[in-house]
């Protein structure tokens, strides 16, 4: 173990005389937050996110006395703001509407719709998506609220009778109650809280950079291939297993110190507030930091040259910063593959901390986190087992 901590302490001595080194891992992040923040700072503010209101192409089929709680709903004026609905005649005009971007939504409203919900048979509305994800999801939200209120009306027809659901309706008085209701705007967020431009990309920089480390281990074990100085190295009473650990640890050691000072100097010198759980930000740097010299492993076992090490580690963290949300937090179908990888989890556990997110999901995300570096590191060991590290 003392052989270790002396290999790992003179690998922290080469990398600190290296002034490129310690520009790129301490400095460029800092100036990429910085510029980053400011420049997408309006990006990530609530207030200035408009609804555009969604036009939506309502055919409605059924003439029971139920479709006039859903025209009051339609033509409120809080409602408006959200939808805007426009009366066609069939289906197939609904669907030229959609195709030709005079409507962006369509809802189709069978006949026997209102009979049927309030027999308690099956009933439902037919919900056709326009082109625009973000519209799609804004009219599916305010349309499947006012459903809710139909399933407890259907609820109601079932256990007090369909009478008494009908003297409901044929109160108007109901239909302003029912307008007001449904529709509201707000912020997500956990508490009112909210992450800022800044903190966002200090935690994506934070993240990249981290990985990014794991490629000076790589480049250093390359370097004593390529100057065939394992020989030398394998002459001094030290074993192979020794010189590669102890150089992965003084790399650990240098990218847990590179986090330290971007946490600390984003902190107290940009005002950055990267929660009240220091134990768990620990966790989450110390599983970056296995990750990144499991991917350093690798890539010193199979890349021959410091040119393949380098664009190896240009793709791969590149790629995960990017699927990760870590340039655009607006991916849409690319989120699902972010989920993949360790930059995705890594952001979301500390995100998650900045917002005061519940303990579960904060844990539920370093726990992934930490089974994906675990795993990188056990592929890792075994590759080494099985190639090992020779000239």
């Amino acid at each position: 173990m003392r052989i270790l901590w002396t290999v790992a302490g003179y690998e922290l001595l080469r990398l600190s005389r290296n002034k490129v080194v310690m520009l790129v891992l301490f400095l460029l992040p800092l100036i990429l937050i910085l510029i980053l923040g400011a420049a997408l700072s309006k990006e990530f503010k609530a207030e200035d996110v408009k609804i555009t209101p969604v036009k939506v192409a309502v055919v409605n089929q059924d003439p029971s006395r139920w479709s006039e709680p859903l025209k009051a709903y339609l033509d409120n004026a809080r409602t408006k703001e959200i939808l805007q609905p426009q009366e066609l005649s069939s289906r197939d005009e609904a669907v030229r509407a959609l195709q030709e971007g005079r409507a962006e939504y369509g809802l189709i409203v069978p006949e026997g719709f209102g009979e049927a919900l309030l027999q308690g048979k099956p009933a439902s509305w037919e919900l056709i998506a326009g082109k625009d994800r973000g519209q799609n999801l804004i009219a599916e939200t305010a349309l499947e609220s006012y459903l809710a209120y139909a399933n407890s009306m259907q609820a109601a027809a079932l256990t007090l009778g369909p009478q008494a659901v009908m003297t409901q309706l044929a109160d108007a008085s109901v239909y302003a109650g029912i307008s007001e209701s449904f529709v509201t705007t707000g912020r997500l967020g956990n508490e009112g809280k909210e992450y800022t431009a800044l903190q966002y990309y200090a935690v994506s920089m934070l993240v990249m950079f981290m990985l990014y480390a794991g490629m000076t281990a790589s480049i250093s074990l390359i370097n004593e291939r390529e100057g065939h100085t394992l020989f030398r190295l394998g002459s001094m009473p030290v074993t192979m297993n020794q010189i590669i650990f102890g150089k992965m640890l003084g790399n650990s050691l240098l990218t847990l110190t590179q986090a330290g000072v971007v946490i600390g100097v984003t902190h107290y010198a940009y005002g950055v507030d990267w929660g009240n759980r220091p134990v768990i930000l620990l966790a989450v740097c110390l599983a970056v930091t296995l990750a990144s010299m499991a991917l350093s492993m690798l890539s010193s076992l199979y890349c021959r040259n410091i040119k393949s090490v380098t664009m190896a580690f240009q793709i791969v963290i590149m790629l995960m910063t990017f699927l990760s949300g870590g340039f655009d937090p607006q991916l849409g179908a690319l989120e699902r593959i972010g989920q993949l990888t360790v930059s995705h989890w890594a952001m979301q556990s500390i995100l998650q901390m900045m917002l005061d997110g519940k303990p579960q999901l904060v844990l539920h995300h370093v726990t992934v986190l930490a089974a994906i570096a675990a795993a990188l590191a056990a592929v890792a060991f075994a590759a080494y087992r099985k190639v090992g590290y020779r000239e």
